[in-house]
């Protein structure tokens, strides 16, 4: 016998993507809730009231009377399990829930963890640059769950919570302006579905990702401002003394490039995709001389075993490009489908 009586409290934040998959969530339930904003820009996850929920200082934490849950995916399964068994998260079907359960864990190991690889360290003022290879490494995501959403769903052809999931990381990614998405088609259909889906979406989600955007917008302009600033300072001090190395000025112009419009302009994804999910894998031929790299198609039917010269990290980037073309095909395997 289920509990019929909510007596929920979601402690989260406004700028927090995990939190608001838990808001979606339990809206998409249409439960009952106590909302309670915490500050974290003013240390509100350290205050000894919600060290006692979560010593880990994070956000969100659901309360459900005596229960205390600090994983926004513990969460979200949670909900439906205890309010609304439904097709969202099955109560029958432990295939269909391993799925799912699959890709929560994929949206925070793998999607969540690279976007804020990129993001978070420029928001805290730890960096004034994005290293291209977490860029590349987010890409790499964002191609993966281009595949996924070929059904219209991140699973499949109907809504799971991992739709939640995947939306709020994805609605925090868009707002921040990092990427050009234009390219990931499956993907753009699936996010404007969600956004119509979803009921509260714009309270719950678009809003707060909108803030977090603004915040990540802010600190790049500002540390953008700083970098050129230093660089011209540097180019002023090599002209002026004769004994200082060039090779200062050419670094300080490698770190001034940061700007969002130089990844979006980019072209070097590593899987080209095409308007129905499928992929064609592409390997790097350096041309110029600072080593920028143009796709070359590799034929499906055999790849060179020769190097190709100056390609970097080429045998890593080549067996997960191999995996990436494999793995979705392993679940068409009836033997591999119980």
């Amino acid at each position: 016998q289920r509990s019929t009586m909510s007596t929920l409290t979601l402690f989260g934040s406004s700028i927090s993507s995990l939190s608001h998959s838990v808001q979606m969530a339990l809206d998409l339930l249409n439960l009952k809730y106590t909302y309670i904003e915490v500050n974290i820009h003013e240390g509100g996850t350290q205050t000894p009231d919600f060290l006692s929920l979560n010593p880990h200082q994070s956000v969100p934490v659901l309360v459900d009377s005596n229960l205390i849950i600090t994983e926004s995916s513990a969460a979200i399964t949670y909900l439906v399990s205890q309010y609304s068994p439904s097709n969202l998260y099955p109560e029958c079907g432990a295939t269909k829930r391993s799925q799912i359960d699959q890709r929560l864990q994929f949206n925070i190991g793998k999607f969540y963890k690279r976007m804020g690889d990129c993001v978070y360290p420029f928001c805290l003022g730890k960096t004034v640059n994005i290293d291209s290879e977490k860029i590349e490494a987010l890409k790499e995501c964002l191609m993966w769950i281009n595949q996924m959403t070929v059904g219209g769903y991140v699973l499949d052809s109907s809504m799971t919570i991992a739709d939640l999931a995947f939306l709020s990381t994805m609605s925090t990614l868009e707002a921040c302006n990092l990427l050009d998405l234009s390219p990931y088609k499956n993907l753009q259909v699936w996010l404007d579905g969600m956004k119509k889906q979803v009921p509260n979406y714009e309270n719950n989600c678009k809003n707060g990702a909108a803030e977090f955007g603004n915040w990540f917008q802010e600190n790049y302009k500002a540390n953008k401002t700083r970098v050129v600033e230093r660089k011209d300072v540097y180019k002023e001090d090599t002209e002026n003394d004769e004994g200082k190395s060039d090779e200062t000025y050419i670094v300080t112009e490698t770190v001034s490039n940061i700007s969002s419009s130089d990844y979006a302009s980019s072209t070097d994804y590593t899987f080209s995709a095409s308007d129905d999910g499928s992929y064609t894998p592409v390997r790097y031929t350096p041309v110029g001389d600072h080593g920028s790299y143009t796709p070359v198609s590799i034929p499906l039917d055999g790849v060179d075993k020769e190097p190709v010269a100056g390609q970097r990290k080429g045998g890593a980037a080549l067996a997960r490009q191999t995996m990436m073309i494999v793995a979705p095909a392993l679940g068409s395997i009836p033997l591999l489908k119980q």
